[in-house]
């Protein structure tokens, strides 16, 4: 009876004992707790890898289109494909060694580049455990009357079977499997080496007065606008006169240069007297009156030519930049694009050269289209003659620019129906300081408002009607270039939003000039990613 009567007593004690009920309870929790915690952490881990994967093989088509093995016509046995040992499993499919021996290094070059992504040996001590499979299929590309083109093609695409981090085991349903298999979606890349892709290209240069300094604001060294004529003097060479025999494929004979310079303010073609602020402008602004509390003014916008190139005047510099910003009608004025036809357009707001605009040199051309094949001394010749003097507002220079662009090259030859390809059609936009009237104290905001409200756009959608869609398209190109300063605020987030990509900040001449050749493309051509499937070419 004693010892029925302690056991009971340690029943209840352990029953009131409340001493380990949490690890009781954490014990039956755990088990499901390490399940989400293997799907947390696999689940996450798979996408991450799947954009790896992707990214990878997107670069593996780019770099397989840039070796060219199956279709280079200079040095194609090269050291790459010679070193390949092929077996005789291997040479199966293929009439003769070397065949095979491309094959093994487009291979080679694919999954060494896409194994660099995708981490493999997070998994496994070698690399070589995880299986991974690579596709690839290159072709010539068919032209638009069914005939076999020299331009290639190349679609690519893989999977690997990617080890879960936190496998529980085949029955567990809280656990991926033990291997998912992780796909790339197909990648398509493209080499042109048949269409010599005329460039349109319309040089919107600031010659303002700070580009008569140096780079560094010092008084020694050369100065900003020398440094821009020489780099304009190179890239008019090299795309008027000089070879590109890279493939053997040569640099258009269609191909133009025109250049808009600005200040405050750019000229048109025709008239070589005046600056044009190429906007709608409203008649008039109210202003507060500086001189009576509540009391307002009207200013209208020939108020306003009248200040322009004057030291002395009614107002700050500051005050009179808020006035000109307001004075613009942006909707009206990107609206305005819609119009370009190539032709001088009739612009309130004009006044002849002056401090603020180009200088007095009144017969001197500071806007010029075209220079064609050959013609690269002329150009030279013109931009060289352009004095830098005056403000700096872009914008009017892009517009102007932008208009003259539509000017379409009279050739018969130069048409894309005689050419097969369209003409690339592209800005540069090159400055060395923010927009402003005299100092930062008199920043212009027109810029950057025309940008966020779509100008840039506006831009490219009009010049793109010019394309033939018979034919591959060629987007109209924004480029800009911040020479000699450190852009920021709301006029550099503007830029960066125009032109994408295409951003550039130069502080020397070698950097200029690089930064022009990539704007332009005047880069070895390695291949470039297409968002359809190629249209091969079949006897």
């Amino acid at each position: 009876m004693m010892k029925i009567n302690n056991y009971t007593e340690l029943l209840r004690r352990f029953y009131r004992n409340e001493r380990g009920a949490y690890t009781v309870m954490m014990a039956i929790m755990s088990f499901a707790l390490l399940g989400i915690v293997a799907l947390t952490v696999d689940g996450s881990g798979m996408l991450l890898d799947k954009a790896r994967f992707s990214q990878g093989i997107e670069q593996a088509g780019l770099a397989l289109m840039a070796e060219n093995n199956d279709f280079r016509n200079t040095n194609q046995r090269h050291e790459d494909v010679m070193r390949q040992t092929v077996s005789k499993q291997e040479m199966e499919g293929f009439t003769d060694t070397f065949s095979a021996q491309k094959y093994k290094r487009n291979q080679e070059l694919v999954s060494g580049l896409v194994r660099h992504y995708y981490y493999p040996s997070t998994y496994r001590e070698n690399n070589r455990e995880i299986e991974d499979k690579y596709y690839y299929k290159c072709g010539n590309l068919k032209g638009p009357n069914g005939e076999q083109l020299k331009s290639i093609a190349c679609e690519i695409s893989g999977k690997f079977e990617r080890p879960s981090w936190l496998y529980l085991g085949k029955n567990n349903g809280l656990s991926f499997a033990e291997t998912t298999t992780i796909n790339a979606n197909k990648i398509y890349v493209q080499k042109n080496l048949d269409e010599i892709i005329p460039i349109d290209l319309m040089l919107v240069t600031d010659l303002s007065g700070s580009m008569n300094s140096t780079v560094s604001g010092g008084r020694y060294g050369a100065t900003k606008i020398s440094i821009l004529r020489d780099v304009v003097a190179s890239i008019a060479e090299e795309l008027l006169e000089q070879n590109n025999t890279e493939e053997g494929k040569t640099i258009s004979k269609y191909n133009r240069i025109g250049f808009t310079s600005f200040a405050f303010g750019a000229q048109q073609q025709s008239n070589s007297a005046k600056c044009y602020l190429p906007y709608e402008i409203k008649p008039s602004i109210i202003v507060p009156n500086n001189y009576y509390y509540n009391y307002y003014t009207t200013i209208r916008y020939s108020e306003l030519l009248s200040y322009i190139g004057k030291s002395q005047q009614r107002y700050s510099y500051a005050t009179l930049a808020q006035f000109f910003d307001s004075l613009v009608d942006y909707d009206k004025t990107i609206e305005s694009i819609d119009s370009f036809n190539g032709k001088d357009s009739d612009y309130l707001m004009n006044f002849n050269k002056n401090s603020w605009c180009l200088g007095n040199a009144t017969r001197i051309n500071s806007t010029y289209i075209w220079a064609k094949k050959n013609e690269s001394a002329n150009l030279i010749s013109r931009f060289n003659w352009v004095p830098a003097t005056g403000a700096t507002l872009s914008s009017s220079g892009l517009l102007i620019g932008a208009n003259l662009l539509m000017n379409t090259n009279p050739d018969e030859e130069a048409q894309p129906s005689k050419l097969g390809a369209n003409t690339q059609r592209i800005i540069l936009v090159l400055s060395d300081g923010a927009d402003q009237i005299n100092d930062t104290n008199s920043s212009l905001n027109i810029t950057s408002n025309l940008i966020n409200q779509g100008m840039c756009e506006k831009i490219k959608s009009k010049l793109d009607s010019l394309q033939d869609k018979t034919y591959l398209e060629q987007p109209t190109r924004i480029g800009f270039v911040a020479f000699g300063y450190g852009p920021s605020g709301t006029q550099k987030a503007a830029w960066e939003k125009c032109v994408g990509k295409y951003y550039y900040v130069a502080n020397n001449k070698e950097e200029l000039l690089e930064s022009f050749r990539k704007i332009i493309g005047l880069v070895e051509e390695v291949g470039h990613s297409i968002y359809q499937p190629p249209s091969y070419y079949s006897n």
